[in-house]
């Protein structure tokens, strides 16, 4: 079912509630109308009777009744007559207007006594020392039939307005859903191959106007993580091409002609290497990928500071290898929601990167602290640095900078940026005034979740 047929459903449905209600409120309101100013002038004309009668006396109350009984001001079918617990004094009027019993039990004030048919005014009043009651009555079939007639003729006009205004509906909600069929031909017409276009986004700023802003901004977003990957696809093709091209030469080399054991290890050798070095590229591009496109679950509060002193203990001996003095700062516990595998791989990428560029006799200062918010991981080492021109693009993908050694997949540093971004951080980079260079990586903090229950600690 349509939007279109929805909203005029909804609208048909709502109208029809609407005027309905309105209807019966319209004839209740004008029957009580046309009842009560026939009631009250029978109450009136009939005790203005009564009085006539009580101050005249019993002699001319039949001549008073028989003069009244021959208007027909108030309606048709008259008939009066006065009752006692006695019997019957004077009935005048039309025969066919009957009216009602005498009744011990009525009221001692004027009140309306009424049928489908007739409505009587009913007046306590003296006759000749004894309780009697005047009753005048006329016939009410031109009041019925006028709320007849407007019951009927509303029972009439309500279904056609009620079409119209449904119809009404329906072209409307075609018009006010125009512009969104225009915007769904649009996006029809853009595929994979082109989504450098964009949606016209109408004149009036409404929601459809906004709605049409926003498809705009997806398919932005949409061109540049398809450009993304594209390069990403090229990129990865790119520097798998080489260590494969060199595997390939390698085997055919030694396949090419019968040779000795140790020239058959080396061979074997070089294409283990080369092996290696395309499952570690491989594996990299595997984080990435998931790294992209993954909300983590396994997460736990990690303590930070656990984590790095652990690192340390195991890349120390490294360091006093290559005569590398490694300082680590860290006062205070630091408690994050994280991914202990995706940290340490963090931790130790930036650390093996600090190692490559700073020479023997340099240092390496890792620091760690936390603010309200974050907790703070800094990385100093006293190498080179960075060239300026390379620091804005050290954490793309495959990049290799002038200065950097042979191995490596250039892919250390950009997965350090995915995983500070899954945890809800961001990493930078800077040159340092007095040479070497910096990477600070900011997480954010643990918090407390009251509906769950506490995550085991490390």
């Amino acid at each position: 079912m349509t939007i279109r047929l929805r909203l005029t459903i909804y609208w048909a449905t709502v109208l029809a509630a609407i005027l309905l209600v309105a209807a019966i409120a319209a004839v209740k309101l004008f029957a009580r109308q046309q009842w009560s100013a026939l009631d009250a002038a029978l109450l009136e004309e009939t005790e203005n009777v009564a009085d006539q009668i009580q101050r005249s006396g019993s002699a001319s109350a039949l001549g008073i009744l028989q003069r009244l009984s021959l208007e027909t001001d108030i309606g048709p079918g008259r008939r009066v007559r006065i009752v006692t617990p006695h019997g019957e004094v004077g009935n005048f009027g039309d025969i066919h207007t009957i009216p009602p019993p005498f009744d011990p039990a009525l009221p001692t004030h004027p009140a309306i006594v009424s049928n489908d048919a007739v409505r009587f005014a009913v007046v306590p009043m003296m006759y000749d020392g004894d309780i009697a009651y005047l009753q005048s009555g006329v016939q009410a079939a031109l009041v019925q039939a006028s709320v007849d007639s407007l019951r009927n003729l509303l029972l009439l006009m309500v279904p056609i307005v009620l079409l119209l205004c449904v119809g009404g509906g329906y072209l409307l909600a075609g018009r006010a859903l125009r512009p969104i069929e225009s915007v769904t031909a649009e996006l029809d017409a853009i595929g994979p191959t082109n989504l450098s276009s964009r949606l016209t986004v109408p004149p009036v700023a409404d929601e459809v106007a906004r709605l049409t802003a926003e498809i705009n901004s997806l398919l932005e977003r949409l061109e540049r993580a398809s450009a993304t990957e594209r390069r990403f696809a090229s990129d990865a093709a790119h520097e798998l091409r080489t260590p494969l091209a060199v595997l390939r030469t390698g085997l055919e080399v030694a396949l090419a002609r019968e040779r000795t054991a140790a020239e058959n290890r080396a061979a074997l050798g070089a294409a283990h290497r080369e092996a290696l070095s395309l499952c570690r590229i491989a594996d990299e591009l595997l984080m990435l990928s998931r790294l992209n496109g993954e909300v983590m679950v396994d997460r736990h509060k990690l303590n930070l500071r656990a984590l790095l002193s652990e690192i340390a203990a195991t890349v120390g001996p490294l360091a006093q290898a290559r005569e590398i003095k490694l300082t680590v700062s860290a006062p205070e516990d630091v408690f994050v929601n994280g991914n202990e595998g995706h940290l340490r791989r963090l931790i130790v990428n930036l650390l093996d990167n600090a190692l490559k560029f700073t020479p023997a006799g340099g240092s390496i200062d890792v620091g760690l602290k936390s603010d309200a918010n974050r907790a703070i991981l800094r990385v100093a080492d006293t190498g080179e640095g960075i060239h300026p021109a390379e620091l804005p693009h050290i954490f793309d993908r495959f990049f290799r900078g002038a200065g950097s050694p042979g191995e490596g997949s250039g892919l250390g540093l950009s997965l350090c940026r995915e995983i500070a971004r899954a945890h809800g951080g961001e990493i930078a980079a800077a040159n340092l005034p007095s040479g070497g260079c910096a990477f600070v990586v900011t997480i954010a903090l643990y918090r407390e979740d009251p509906n769950r229950a506490t995550a085991p600690l490390r």
